[in-house]
């Protein structure tokens, strides 16, 4: 049995009044500590006491990968090994690759699900992320852990869903001694998305808010990153229903995408229903940021984005991370966003917020 690719991009947020209204520019930045200090009902920790230790590795499966694809799998199997993580089984997934990063790493993903079928008639898609920015550890943990379950639970995908799962999107920022927020080109490439508003803002901001910090620089122009074009690509092939890109280290999810018209209700009581299937996940608010992913699809595309943003980039966690999203992650593969979400929980707007330092 093949793999298929999966596509998967969330954010946290809090349900505190006015949680929903993203107008306006971009506010003064946020302090970590200013943050992180809010704490969520229940610690990661807390959650998982009672789960099992470890998540099964999955059945060795007869697949062929070409040649650089292995090569790129050896690679990383010394990294999982760097943080103690044991074997990535890499080797044992069917990739897709068509496009390679700058210093020539293939830039891979997975499906899960009947990929034929949905090129015929489109099935209920959801579209992982992880690996955006190289030094944000634990998420290329937490998306290898959700393909190590869902082949071992194949059941969980369901014949009317699809999933489309990219572990890496910046390996040239994580496959180094000392992992980077920006890639190979010194570009952040969670500011690089061509949106409306880049041409006008994208420099102008990085100078004056971020005082040219290097880790936030948004490139020479939009959509000038190899990992740019792959996201871009993929949500492009696949049409995704909805996105989960998995970040660290604000322990909160965040949500992008339509109001109330367009399905917005369902997809943002999705977002309560995740949080609370992760233990009370703290949700918070973001406005839309100039070349964000968030901006660029949820916002500008009306595709529901959510940003989960794990607790830190401990990577001795990552069991106990995902242990604690599992089950919020397989409800969201599983829920068609067409179909109605019931019990409703009122969902108020809240005031913008301030972005987060990362």
């Amino acid at each position: 049995m093949k793999l298929l690719p999966i596509i998967l991009i969330f954010t946290v947020a809090s349900c505190s009044s006015d949680i929903f209204n993203k107008s306006g520019p971009e506010s003064d930045t946020k302090s970590n500590s200013e943050v992180t200090t809010e704490s969520i009902t229940q610690s990661p920790e807390q959650i998982v006491k009672n789960e099992p230790k470890n998540i099964e590795t999955p059945t060795k499966l007869q697949v062929s990968n070409s040649q650089k694809v292995q090569q790129y799998c050896d690679k990383l199997d010394n990294y999982f090994e760097k943080y103690n993580w044991g074997q990535s089984h890499c080797n044992e997934f069917s990739w897709h690759h068509v496009r390679d990063s700058y210093l020539g790493n293939p830039i891979v993903w997975s499906v899960f699900g009947n990929e034929e079928e949905h090129k015929l008639k489109h099935k209920n898609a959801t579209l992982i992320f992880c690996g955006v920015h190289g030094d944000e550890i634990t998420p290329v943990k937490f998306c290898f852990d959700v393909l190590h379950d869902l082949a071992q639970n194949p059941q969980s995908v369901g014949k009317d869903n699809i999933v489309i799962i990219a572990p890496l999107v910046a390996p040239d920022s994580f496959l180094k001694n000392t992992p980077t927020r920006f890639n190979a080109r010194g570009v952040d490439v969670n500011r690089n998305f061509p949106t409306n508003d880049w041409n006008k803002n994208a420099l102008k901001l990085w100078k004056s808010r971020y005082k040219s910090d290097k880790r936030r620089y948004p490139g020479d122009f939009a959509h000038s990153e190899h990992e740019t074009v792959f996201q871009i690509n993929l949500i492009k092939r696949y049409n995704p229903d909805k996105i989960i890109s998995v970040h660290a280290p604000l322990t909160l999810i965040d949500y992008d995408g339509p109001e109330e018209e367009n399905n917005g209700n369902n997809a943002k009581q999705l977002l309560i229903q995740m949080s609370d299937k992760a233990g009370k996940y703290r949700i918070n608010n973001y406005p839309f940021f100039t070349g964000s992913l968030g901006n660029w699809a949820g916002n500008e595309r009306g595709i529901p984005t959510y940003t989960l943003e794990l607790p830190n980039s401990d990577w001795t966690k990552t069991k106990i991370f995902y242990n604690t999203f599992k089950t919020a992650i397989h409800h969201a593969i599983e829920h068609d966003l067409k179909s109605d979400l019931t019990p409703k929980k009122k969902v108020s707007k809240k005031s913008e917020k301030n972005e987060p330092v990362l």
